[in-house]
C-alpha cells in the first residue's frame, strides 16, 4: 500500500483547517468519492481500512458535525440517522464473531454515513447548491470513459492505476449479454447504476433551469451539455450499459417523478404520479410473482428469470434466520448461511437487498430506523416541493424526491457498497436541508413613480 492514498486526505485536511470547506467539499472530497475506487485503501494502526474518500471524508466531515451540534438546529432525520449507527454498534460489538471486527465496522459505518450525512446538512445549502449538482454531474459524466472501456473490452482500467497505489485487484468485470458491465469507480454494476441514477435526477434540475432560462452564467461546457441534452441522454445510456435492471427500473420511477415540475398544480400533479407509481408497482410485483413460479429450476428460461428466481428465494430462505435475529439481529458478518443458497463472498454471504442485509446485520430495530430514515428522506424534499415560493427551488425539491425514490427501489436489488453509504447518506442530509436559493421577487406596494406628489392636476 502506497502512502500516495494518503495526499488527497493531507489536502482536505489543510483546506478545512485553513477554513476553505468549500474547496475541500468540490475540489478534493467529490472527485475521490465519484471517480476513484473504495478498492484503493490503506490500513493505518488501530483504524479499519479506509478508502481514499473516507479518508477526505473525516476532517470535512468533523468540521461538518461541529456545525451542525453548533448550529442546533436539529431535524426528525438528525436522530433517526444517529439512533441508526447506535443501533449497528450495539449489535456489532454483541453478536459479532470476532468483537474487534464488529468495532470496526461500527467506525468505517460511521466514517461511511454519518459524516457525509453531516456534510450534506450543513455544507451545501443554498450557497453550493449549484456548483455541488454541477461538479456530482461533471464527474459521473467522466467515468464513461473507464465505463465504456469495460463494456467494450471486458477490463477495467482502474487495476492498473491501482498499482500506482501499491493496491492490487481484478482487472476482469462482470459479463453480461457477451458485453462487460459499466461499473467504472463503483466497481460492481449495480452500485454504479445506481449511483449514475441519483446524478441524473441532479441533472434534472439543471435541465430545468436551462428550459425555463433561468440559469445564470452556466458555462460553455454545460451549455453544450444541456442545450443538446448531452447529459441527459449520456446518463440514461450509461445506467443502459451496466445492464443492471434494479437501477433501471429506478429510472424509469425517477423519470415520472421528474415530471412533477412542468405542471401547474404541483399537489394534483404529485397525487397521479403517485398513483401511477402504486400501479406500476402493483404490475411488478404481479410479473414477477408469475416469472418466479416455477415447478423445476430446470425450467428457468433465461438469466432475467434466474436472478429474479434467486432474489425471492433469497428472502424465503433467509426468513427463518431473521426470525431467530430477533431485534438486535446477528452482526454483518456473523449471521448464517442460508442452506441452498450459495453466492459465497470470503465465507460471507452476498445479500442483494439492502432491507434484508440490515434485518440480518441489526435486527428488527435497525430494520424499522432503516424503514423511518427512507420515509423521512421522501417526505421531507415532497413537502418542501410544495411549500417553497420559488419554481426553482420547488423544482430542485422534485429532483431531490426523484434521486430519494430511486435510491430506495435500487437498494432493493442491491446492498450498500462501495460509495453508495457515502453518496446515499450526503443526499440524504442535502434533502434535509433544502432551502431557498434566491428570494422570490415581491413586488412593490408604493407607487412606481419619481413624482413628488402621486396625483398631479392638468388644466386646460
Amino acid at each position: 500500500m502506497s502512502a500516495f492514498i494518503l495526499v488527497p486526505g493531507l489536502i482536505c485536511l489543510f483546506l478545512v483547517v485553513c477554513g476553505r470547506m468549500d474547496a475541500a467539499l468540490l475540489s478534493v472530497y467529490l472527485p475521490t468519492a465519484f471517480l476513484l475506487p473504495q478498492t484503493y485503501t490503506i490500513r493505518l494502526p488501530h483504524l479499519p481500512e479506509l478508502s481514499i474518500s473516507e479518508i477526505c471524508v473525516i476532517p470535512l466531515g468533523v468540521a461538518a458535525l461541529f456545525r451542525l451540534i453548533r448550529k442546533g438546529h436539529l431535524v426528525l432525520m438528525d436522530f433517526l440517522v444517529a439512533s441508526f449507527l447506535i443501533s449497528l454498534t450495539i449489535s456489532e460489538v454483541l453478536y459479532e464473531h470476532v468483537t474487534k471486527d464488529g468495532i470496526l465496522i461500527a467506525i468505517i459505518s460511521f466514517i461511511s454515513m454519518f459524516l457525509p450525512y453531516a456534510i450534506g446538512r450543513t455544507m451545501i445549502e443554498p450557497e453550493n447548491r449549484m456548483a455541488v449538482v454541477r461538479r456530482i454531474v461533471l464527474f459521473v459524466l467522466l467515468l464513461g470513459v473507464p465505463g465504456i472501456f469495460e463494456w467494450r473490452m471486458g477490463r477495467n482500467l482502474y487495476a492498473p492505476i491501482g498499482k500506482l497505489f501499491g493496491v492490487d485487484m481484478s482487472p476482469f468485470v462482470q459479463l453480461r449479454n457477451g458485453r462487460g458491465r459499466f461499473a467504472a469507480a463503483f466497481i460492481d454494476s449495480e452500485m454504479a447504476g445506481t449511483g449514475i441514477a441519483l446524478a441524473a435526477a441532479l441533472n434534472a434540475w439543471l435541465a430545468f433551469l436551462w428550459r425555463t432560462r433561468t440559469w445564470q452564467n452556466p458555462g460553455e461546457i454545460f451549455t453544450f451539455l444541456e442545450k443538446y441534452h448531452v447529459a441527459e441522454i449520456l446518463l440514461l445510456a450509461y445506467v443502459y450499459l451496466t445492464q443492471s435492471r434494479g437501477p433501471e427500473l429506478a429510472l424509469v420511477a425517477g423519470y415520472l417523478i421528474l415530471q412533477i415540475p412542468r405542471f401547474k398544480n404541483m399537489k394534483v400533479a404529485t397525487a397521479v404520479v403517485a398513483f401511477l407509481l402504486a400501479l406500476g408497482a402493483a404490475s411488478a410485483y404481479l410479473y414477477l410473482d408469475q416469472l418466479t413460479t416455477v415447478a423445476d429450476i430446470n425450467a428457468i428460461h433465461d438469466e432475467q428469470q434466474g436472478s429474479a428466481l434467486y432474489r425471492r428465494r433469497m428472502i424465503e430462505l433467509f426468513e427463518p434466520i431473521l426470525e431467530r435475529g430477533g431485534w438486535l439481529g446477528w452482526g454483518y458478518k456473523s449471521f448464517p448461511h442460508a442452506q441452498g443458497l450459495g453466492n459465497l463472498d470470503n465465507g460471507v454471504q452476498s445479500v442483494d437487498n439492502q432491507f434484508l442485509y440490515v434485518n440480518l446485520g441489526q435486527g428488527r430495530v435497525g430494520f424499522i430506523l432503516f424503514i423511518l430514515i427512507a420515509v423521512e428522506s421522501v417526505r421531507t424534499p415532497l413537502m418542501r416541493s410544495w411549500r417553497l415560493q420559488s419554481m426553482e427551488d420547488r423544482a430542485f425539491a422534485v429532483c431531490m424526491l426523484a434521486a430519494m425514490v430511486m435510491l430506495w427501489i435500487a437498494l432493493g436489488t442491491v446492498y450498500m457498497g462501495a460509495q453508495l453509504p457515502q453518496v446515499g447518506f450526503l443526499l440524504i442530509g442535502w434533502g434535509q436541508s433544502i432551502a431557498p436559493r434566491s428570494p422570490v421577487p415581491v413586488v412593490s406596494e408604493e407607487p412606481a413613480t419619481n413624482s413628488e406628489f402621486f396625483f398631479r392636476r392638468v388644466f386646460t
